[in-house]
């Protein structure tokens, strides 16, 4: 998108929404050409990397008189960040009922979605954004994972706003290069209304935790085709109010999870956050240790090699990590109370997490450690 186009952008934000302003860029993928550097008072929401070297940003930025839904990119290993696009939706607000997107996921250098509830989705590697109908029907997307050649999404057929959900939740796959024709995936996936997926090339998993439920088991598939999915056992008991809440693929068979439960145990403040690790997809594990008990809500990520990193955020906000391989986690990091999002590990020493997103209304930092997760710095956006 040229320098003319963004200025003619954020001029028409003063008469009109970011979303009428969008000017459409031309169909080829973002390679750091030139654009315009990130504006002051950018707060990020989500970040997703398809490299070390090469990823992007969703976050507010001032638009005029409005606020637009910034894509910020690096193809230098994060020297240097430009805004490539903008979404035309606003961040949707952590636990509202408003309508937008709050997430970005890349599966290639030119195909990536922005979601969580709304869908959008670019060809253009950021710079062009269109609004795309949610698969089934669906009123919202709750959880997306994206490879270079399937992308996958958890949706909820009831609309945002609505109260607890009793309808089930679906499981959808569409080609990454198509535009349009998700098939779905028969897989049960009881009432809920928040899931999680993940991908890792053709390595799938899908987790629906069932804690609220008051007894039902977690849902838990794995496929290693990206098309037939099984269920796995889930190393989590409900009788000792624990839960399976997230899974993350370190290789092709290798994955590491996360249950999370007893809540307000030992303290009001507290959680029992335990991880696991399974070299066959899930169908056996291992204990991989418990971190301290300060947190409540929480992710996991774990790099190639094994290192694990838990964010968790209660009356603070907390970063553990686990790089012996064994089961000691260390406390590196305590903050003020904020959420954070997309904790994830890019090589085996470096990693990054958006501590206070946009969309839980907070300043959205961007942070980075590159020596396993001991040390973290803000990163300059």
């Amino acid at each position: 998108m040229s320098l003319t186009s963004w200025a003619v952008r954020v001029l028409a934000a003063a008469a009109m929404t970011c979303a009428a302003a969008l000017t459409q860029g031309p169909a080829l993928a973002w390679s750091g050409g030139p654009g315009p550097g990130v504006p002051a008072g950018f707060a990020a929401s989500s970040v997703t990397w398809l490299s070390a070297q090469r990823g992007w940003v969703l976050g507010a930025a001032p638009c005029g008189r409005h606020t637009c839904s910034d894509v910020a990119g690096t193809t230098d290993a994060a020297r240097t960040w430009r805004v490539v696009g903008s979404v035309p939706a606003p961040i949707a607000p952590l636990g509202g009922a408003q309508p937008g997107v709050a997430e970005i996921r890349f599966a290639t250098a030119a195909v990536g979605w922005a979601f969580g509830p709304d869908l959008f989705r670019t060809a253009t590697g950021g710079r062009s954004w269109a609004r795309v109908p949610i698969p089934g029907g669906g009123k919202q997307v709750l959880a997306l994972a994206a490879s270079p050649t399937q992308t996958y999404a958890v949706v909820s057929a009831c609309a945002l706003g609505t109260g607890l959900c009793p309808r089930p939740l679906s499981l959808w796959r569409i080609r990454t290069g198509a535009s349009g024709g998700w098939a779905r995936i028969p897989v049960t996936l009881p009432a809920n209304g928040h899931a999680g997926v993940a991908a890792l090339g053709t390595t799938v998993y899908v987790v629906d935790t069932q804690l609220p439920s008051g007894g039902r088991p977690d849902a838990f598939y794995a496929s290693t085709d990206g098309r037939h999915f099984a269920a796995r056992p889930v190393p989590c008991a409900h009788a000792k109010d624990l839960a399976l809440v997230q899974a993350v693929p370190m290789s092709a068979t290798r994955v590491a999870l996360l249950r999370v439960g007893n809540f307000g145990y030992p303290g009001p403040a507290d959680a029992t956050k335990s991880v696991y690790t399974s070299a066959n997809t899930g169908m056996t594990d291992r204990y991989a240790g418990t971190t301290g008990p300060v947190g409540l809500e929480a992710q996991l990520a774990a790099s190639p090699s094994g290192n694990l990193a838990v964010a968790a955020v209660s009356g603070g906000s907390f970063l553990y990590i686990n790089d012996t391989h064994r089961r000691a986690w260390t406390l590196v990091k305590g903050l003020s109370p904020a959420p954070w999002n997309d904790l994830a590990y890019v090589t085996n020493r470096q990693a990054w997490v958006i501590y206070g997103p946009a969309s839980a209304g907070d300043a959205g930092q961007l942070w980075v450690t590159r020596d396993a997760g001991l040390h973290w710095t803000v990163a300059k956006l």
